[in-house]
């Protein structure tokens, strides 16, 4: 991917209800972030990782731009939902050009998607020797639908940035939450030991899941379902409006193992409130439930160790001690600030914090690739 003149890389993460933003200036030693904002988006202009309303949401990324005050225009995008197919393939080991040519010959019988409509890109996960003795690529190819990328490219010119690279939304988790590969670990042969964990990112409107070993992508999921479910769910239960109800899914959200903070509600009230948010939670803790099955049942590099999570709905109350208890595995808020040893931003430390789980993706895309 193509870098900023001035050395900085920008992470741009649209999603339904809100777009974010993080400028990095990289270094060797360490990242230091110097820019990161988030703006609230109106009803309709994204919908499922997809982009519904060009203009508006030109004129939202303006805005954005503006009041964050970032330097650069170039930025890095990314993008996850239900035209991006991702599948894992394997080719005896040959030059980069041939395996090119013999990824996009085979690729048809892979993808739904008619190749002539797809952009094709690639990533080699791993070699290992077969049991005839010769050595075999593991690839993860995957194919985008070229009309969906062009809407964002769309977007980006009507709002006068410009996009040096895409990116599955899936390879920035991993760069901004996965744990690091140990140094014993670190370009290990398929199968052997290291930590495999679940990465999920709870959008308003779509759940992003990456399984990823020694900090290698093993699986992904896009879910169409996320944190709107649990506030349309208490808007619909008390009859109230979005922001109302949103507002107490972070406040007092599912029942849990952090105490209630009643405030002027009553214990009845916070009762009921977390009734509906775990009922609307079920649906969603099935589905990742049935993609983690899925994982296992395949062949696999190992049992997964925790879940981290992230994203808008990582900020719903007792979201973690929830998905711990119908999943039966640890589960942790993601914290992508390690990535970055120096905050240059006008945000205080704590502002930052809080804002993390959002910022993940963002962060990810801003983070140098060094795989």
């Amino acid at each position: 991917m193509v870098m900023a003149k001035n050395g900085m890389r920008v992470g741009l993460d649209l999603e339904q209800s809100s777009i974010a933003a993080v400028q990095v200036k990289p270094g060797k030693q360490h990242n230091v972030l110097t820019h990161a904002a988030i703006r609230g988006l109106p009803e309709g202009l994204v919908f499922e990782g997809e982009v519904v309303d060009s203009d508006a949401l030109a004129n939202e990324l303006k805005t954005l731009w503006k009041e964050g005050g970032f330097a650069s225009k170039r930025v890095q995008l990314g993008v996850a939902n239900q035209k991006i197919v991702v599948r894992t393939m394997e080719f005896p080991q040959i030059d980069e050009k041939e395996l090119r040519a013999a990824i996009e010959f085979q690729a048809q019988e892979h993808i739904p998607i008619p190749v002539d409509e797809a952009i094709l890109d690639y990533k080699v996960l791993s070699t290992h020797v077969d049991d005839d003795g010769s050595i075999k690529q593991r690839i993860l190819l995957v194919a985008a639908q070229r009309e969906m990328v062009k809407q964002f490219m769309n977007v980006a010119k009507k709002a006068g940035l410009m996009i040096d690279g895409i990116d599955l939304q899936a390879f920035a988790m991993i760069r901004a939450l996965a744990p690091k590969p140990s140094f014993i670990d670190q370009g290990a042969p398929e199968g052997t030991t290291g930590e495999v964990v679940a990465l999920v990112n709870i959008g308003s409107g779509i759940t992003n899941l990456v399984i990823a070993a020694n900090g290698v992508t093993q699986f992904t999921r896009v879910i169409n379902l996320g944190s709107e479910a649990l506030t349309q769910s208490l808007m619909n239960h008390r009859n109230m409006p979005y922001e109302e109800a949103d507002a107490l899914r972070i406040q007092v959200g599912l029942a849990g193992d952090q105490p209630d903070q009643p405030g002027d509600l009553t214990l009845e009230t916070l009762a009921e409130i977390h009734q509906s948010f775990d009922r609307a939670c079920e649906p969603f803790s099935d589905e990742l439930r049935r993609s983690i099955d899925y994982y296992h049942t395949q062949e696999h590099v190992g049992e997964i160790s925790k879940l981290v999570l992230s994203g808008d709905g990582a900020l719903t109350r007792n979201i973690a001690y929830s998905l711990s208890q119908g999943l039966h595995l640890p589960v942790e808020i993601g914290n992508p600030l390690r990535e970055v040893s120096e905050n240059k931003t006008k945000l205080t430390e704590v502002q930052l914090e809080w804002m993390a789980p959002r910022l993940a993706i963002a962060i990810g895309l801003a983070l140098d690739d060094e795989g």
